[in-house]
């Protein structure tokens, strides 16, 4: 268990979009010595609040705030779509109801997120190379592979993903992903399954991530790669995402992604992390 020098009580609140859900710890008011060792504890379900990331804030020269993703396995993840947007939330109802538009700091470089009539868009930027998410890395932004009798495409949002296509999303295994996720050989970093089942405009999806090691509600790099993936089946530059947790929108603009959806406030609380917990 991490050593915590500032106070054993941690203040958070919560969020959540289509599902995905954060604890969100501002750092400029409980900061923390090690936040990915409090993702471990805190994100576990059942055992912990529960949550798919714990998002830490810093201030930020450069934005509005900084986020850093922090994974339930103690990792820490460059992009987040769906968290993006909950930090969004959070900064507008937190700091000024009429930020309409947050910048925000990540590892995957600085975002901006557009509230209008209640749904928070993040424009994702270009697709990105895919690098050292794979090996040997690759300067593409598309690779294919097959792997235990499916056919793979490879792409990064600023989180890798390995997307295939469906006939029946029901039918699905979803624990064989496990195998594809951590084929560090082939993945060195470990990566994102995603099954895409296509509809007339819209795509079901389903999204084993990588640092959670399960299966999530949502996935806002997810949503982005699966239907970048679709475009070239639906000739569309607008699809709405299905996933467990609700529905999501992407949009192709130019050569700009467009991430869409609602972000919400679920409930603020304080925790101990000391090891006398009363």
């Amino acid at each position: 268990m991490a050593e915590f020098k500032e106070k054993l009580k941690m203040k958070f609140e919560k969020y959540q979009g289509a599902g995905n859900d954060f604890i969100i710890v501002d750092g400029r008011e409980e900061p923390l010595t090690d936040p990915l060792g409090v993702a471990k504890m805190v994100c576990k379900r059942r055992f912990s609040v529960g949550a798919d990331d714990l998002l830490y804030l810093e201030g930020s020269e450069k934005a509005d705030i900084k986020m850093h993703i922090c994974e339930p396995d103690g990792t820490e993840a460059s992009m987040c779509g769906n968290g993006v947007r909950c930090v969004a939330a959070y900064i507008r109802y937190k700091e000024n109801k009429n930020k309409n538009v947050v910048k925000i700091e990540t590892l995957s470089g600085i975002k901006t997120v557009v509230y209008n009539n209640g749904l928070y868009t993040v424009n994702m930027g270009k697709m990105q190379k895919i690098g050292n998410f794979i090996s040997p890395p690759s300067d593409k932004i598309e690779e294919e592979i097959d792997m235990l009798g499916m056919h793979f495409y490879i792409v990064s949002p600023g989180e890798p993903h390995a997307v295939t296509i469906v006939k029946n999303l029901g039918e699905v295994d979803i624990n064989k992903s496990i195998a594809i996720a951590r084929n560090f050989n082939i993945f060195p970093k470990g990566i994102n399954v995603d099954y895409v089942e296509l509809e007339e405009n819209s795509i079901r999806v389903r999204t084993f991530e990588r640092g959670v090691w399960a299966e999530t509600f949502a996935c806002g790099t997810g949503a982005v790669s699966s239907a970048f993936i679709s475009k070239k089946f639906l000739h569309e530059n607008s699809i709405i995402v299905r996933m467990k947790g609700g529905n999501l929108n992407v949009e192709f603009k130019n050569d700009d992604v467009f991430l869409s959806g609602k972000a919400n406030f679920v409930f603020t609380g304080e925790i101990n992390l000391g090891k006398d917990r009363r």
